[in-house]
């Protein structure tokens, strides 16, 4: 991955909301990881599928860092999804499957309904269509907001056979200014 395009990215200036909702070192740590896999693995133009987008601003990441296609998927119209709607709903996945036409899923990035069952309902819909990579945003976050996803994600990897790993910096501040925040953590399960 080319850090010199992720700096010059991540410190775009606004009209961007909200760039990403990580901490930046997390994200640039775990987008190194993907980068570095895909190349190992011969995968050229990955095809990533983001459950929740908000404002859809780390589609460009993807595509900018990993030549990735991506397809972003999430409720509110105003997020600028790819796919409108409920991940959950069963329309939803429908949608989804006639665009990838028989095309795996290379990274799926789990960070729409943070209840333990949104995140278990994300997982076992949209995880079989992955070949690579299953990404859990917030696995270790400790706001009332992520409070279903810590449970799920310590639920999935004690009983699954793939390997994982958790991008997480601890003994931080917390900044909005600076988009840090405390005990985020993106964990990753490697399918294949």
């Amino acid at each position: 991955m080319d850090l010199k395009k992720f700096k010059k990215i991540s410190e775009a200036p606004v009209p961007r909301l909200q760039l990403v909702w990580q901490d930046w070192k997390e994200w640039q740590s775990f987008l190194e990881f993907a980068s570095g896999y895909f190349k190992n693995r011969g995968v050229e133009n990955p095809l990533v599928v983001e459950i929740g987008v908000m404002h859809n601003e780390q589609r460009i990441f993807y595509k900018e860092l990993l030549g990735a296609s991506h397809i972003g998927i999430d409720l509110n119209a105003n997020n600028a999804p790819d796919i409108i709607g409920d991940s959950a709903d069963p329309q939803t996945l429908k949608k989804l499957k006639e665009v990838l036409a028989g095309r795996e899923i290379d990274l799926l990035f789990i960070d729409g309904n943070h209840t333990y069952e949104g995140v278990r309902k994300d997982y076992e819909l949209y995880a079989p269509l992955v070949r690579h990579l299953v990404v859990f945003h917030d696995v270790h976050g400790v706001t009332r907001r992520c409070a279903g996803i810590n449970p799920y994600w310590e639920e999935v990897t004690a009983r699954n056979t793939y390997m994982t790993l958790v991008f997480h910096r601890y003994g931080k501040t917390v900044s909005i200014e600076r988009n840090e925040f405390v005990n985020m953590g993106v964990g990753v399960i490697i399918k294949g």
